[in-house]
């Protein structure tokens, strides 16, 4: 990615020339750099040469990349100061053209805005972009639809394309508001906020309170470097949706240049509550905020029994002597089809185990073969983007006061009582049978000796199972539903977050062992039996049993979110994404890269989108925390897309079926934009 080899080629000529403590912000001070930092190296001796060479290392400063020696002087500002707050831009301030646009003026501003962008795209851009608008006009694609086509390729990172196509659409309809909010976005990202501030006061005025505009406006300021107009903004939209993605992020930078790190902390993490992405993790770690899974977002509403633990009843408990006699063929049966169950589950768990180890295998190959990058870059295609979210979660189920921690409390309770009771069993009994024991007649030769002719074997054996079940049994069935209970709740919980770290193999045979750790555990939770004496006390004891354990459900994945936006369609799959692209008109010997040089782009924001084209009425483009029947959220960045999240009244029942939100080019969507600039190569001038 372009910024960050931008950002390590400036840290190689920063260490180079350590004295220096500001680091270059345009191309003059980075050559004058690099001219220190060889001039550095022209006075070293033979010797030290002669040991940089050993180590592999030139005695000259190699040339600047393709990247950065085309870059601008606003992506080189964004690379060394990371995220931080831009100096105030005089000259793009000055720029911004002295206008208040009407209904009868848009037209030709945005005539004028498709010269600028027609003058600064490169060749390759443009044709590429003009090939699909053309296309999908002779297919008869209205203008909205075009334009979120638009806002799809944007989101997948290719910005030049994306603001091409959304030029032009706004030429053919400059009325639709949601088409000029986002062309706007674009501008501002891409590198021409100056451009795009007269079309968002245009809207705020028509959408005074809509959050989108405000964040827009605010974003746009912020890139200028004019923090507190941009800060004025951006409280607006968080006052109106407290954990506004985009609007906290940058407020949480403006903050943090401030001197203000409690402020900045508490507004990172409204950002990360609403939608994750990895800056803003590593910010609030960068600020010295540890985060915790109550930080984040539950990805999707969790099935609370995805295995159909809560299926599996146990027989009835049993409360004296005959009742044990009664239920005793259910508990056998009951254990009886647990293990076989569990055996049974052993058998399959084999091929699973199996096609784990092979994937293992095939991932350890790749390592051998080209190292970790080999392996990573391979990976991480099928990476999910909840698995940071995952794993701080199952961190935390294994700390004090967490659900691991709980479920051990629970299982101390029950060793506790068993051990009681075998420490006194064997004296408690002896105990009862003294005390029954039947004295002998005076007469008779046991009495002369002193000795008992016995006890009652019925007395003695009502009267031990009343002292088990009432200090044992009872109590113990209250320890087997307590651990049963918090054993539910953590295997639930962890296939609800293994599901987004594991691989398919891994999770199948993750399932069955929690399977298997649910039957082991109810198999052992019966009652203490108490005939010890023999069943001949009156109730005879049933011999058969109508008892039939339960099955497990499969846990699959329910959760689907698609937008369709013409030939880019991207789909999410419990986190798991995939970027389908199918030209079909537009299909031909096509091949476009990002730039004119082959970069990717750096692009991030939140992406907003409702099922149906609506009016925008008196609310605007689509808000991000706004209520909606059914829509989703893509929070991306130059890493891709980071976090996906249903908005509005979309819910499951437990065993309902899939729940799928998708939403096709004829949505209605909005671009929030980011808290970066100088995405498109040629803006910014």
């Amino acid at each position: 990615m372009k910024i960050a080899l931008l950002f390590v080629t400036l840290s190689i000529i920063t260490l180079a020339a350590f004295a220096q403590n500001k680091n270059p912000a345009t191309k003059k001070e980075i050559d004058a750099r690099m001219k220190q930092a060889q001039d550095a190296l022209d006075k070293l001796t033979p010797e030290q040469r002669k040991m940089m060479e050993q180590m592999g290392m030139s005695a000259k400063v190699p040339a600047l990349p393709a990247a950065v020696a085309g870059a601008s002087n606003a992506q080189i500002a964004a690379a060394v100061n990371e995220d931080g707050v831009p100096a105030k831009n005089a000259v793009f301030i000055a720029a911004i053209p002295k206008i208040s646009l009407t209904a009868a003026t848009l037209a030709a501003y945005v005539g004028a805005i498709n010269e600028y962008i027609s003058k600064n795209l490169g060749n390759e851009s443009k044709q590429a972009g003009q090939y699909f608008y053309s296309g999908l006009k002779s297919q008869k694609y209205r203008a909205s639809e075009i334009a979120n086509i638009g806002v799809g390729f944007w989101t997948s990172g290719q910005p030049e394309i994306a603001v091409y196509i959304l030029g032009k659409a706004c030429t053919d309809n400059s009325t639709d508001d949601d088409m000029l909010s986002n062309l706007a976005a674009m501008l501002s990202m891409g590198g021409a906020p100056h451009h795009a501030i007269p079309l968002l006061e245009y809207l705020s005025k028509k959408y005074p309170n809509n959050t989108t505009i405000l964040n827009n406006l605010g974003q746009a300021w912020f890139y200028l470097g004019e923090t507190t107009k941009a800060d004025g903004y951006l409280e607006k939209a968080v006052k109106a949706f407290a954990y506004h993605p985009q609007a906290n992020y940058t407020q949480c930078l403006i903050a943090e240049s401030k001197g203000n790190t409690t402020k900045a902390i508490e507004k990172m993490k409204n950002s990360l509550k609403y939608s994750y992405s990895l800056d803003k993790y590593n910010k609030l770690r960068k600020l010295g905020y540890s985060v915790k899974a109550a930080d984040m977002r539950k990805p999707f509403h969790p099935d609370p029994d995805p295995l159909a633990l809560e299926r599996f009843v146990r027989p009835e408990l049993p409360k004296s002597y005959e009742d044990e006699l009664r239920l005793k063929a259910d508990w056998d049966a009951f254990q009886k089809q647990a293990g076989e169950k569990n055996v049974n589950l052993s058998k399959v768990l084999i091929p699973a185990q199996q096609a784990n180890a092979q994937e293992a295998e095939r991932l350890y190959g790749q390592y051998q073969k080209g190292g970790v990058t080999a392996m990573t870059t391979k990976a991480s295609s099928n990476e999910n983007i909840y698995r940071k979210t995952a794993e701080k979660n199952l961190e935390e189920m294994k700390k004090d006061g967490g659900m691991i921690f709980r479920l051990k409390k629970t299982k101390a309770v029950i060793d506790e009582l068993l051990k009681d009771f075998q420490v006194k069993d064997e004296a408690q009994r002896k105990a009862i049978e003294q005390q029954s024991s039947v004295k002998a007649e005076t007469e008779t030769e046991l009495a002369k000796k002193g000795e008992d002719i016995g006890f009652d074997n019925c007395d003695v054996q009502h009267k031990y199972s009343e002292w088990v079940y009432k200090n044992y049994n009872g109590p113990l069935e209250e320890a087997y539903k307590n651990y049963l209970h918090q054993l539910r709740l953590k295997i639930t919980e962890e296939l609800y977050w293994k599901q987004f770290t594991q691989n398919e193999a891994t999770f199948e045979a993750t399932k069955k062992s929690a399977q298997k750790e649910w039957l082991e555990a109810i198999s052992n939770t019966r009652y203490i039996a108490t005939n010890k004496y023999g069943n001949n006390c009156k109730v005879p004891e049933v011999k058969n049993s109508k008892y039939k354990l339960a099955d497990f459900d499969d846990m699959n994945c329910r959760y689907k979110s698609s937008l369709g936006l013409g030939p880019n369609r991207m789909t999410f799959e419990c986190g798991r994404s995939r970027i389908e692209f199918d030209a079909g008109v537009l299909s031909g010997n096509f091949n476009y890269k990002s730039d004119d040089k082959g970069n990717n782009k750096f692009v991030n924001g939140t992406l907003e989108a409702k099922a149906g084209k609506e009016i925008s009425g008196n609310a605007g483009p689509v808000q991000a925390g706004a209520s909606a029947t059914a829509g989703m959220g893509v929070e991306f960045s130059g890493s891709g897309v980071e976090d996906v999240y249903v908005t509005g009244e979309v819910s499951v029942s437990a065993g309902a079926g899939p729940v799928n939100v998708e939403i096709g080019a004829s949505g209605k969507m909005s671009l929030i934009s980011g808290n970066m600039s100088g995405a498109i190569n040629g803006f910014g001038k």
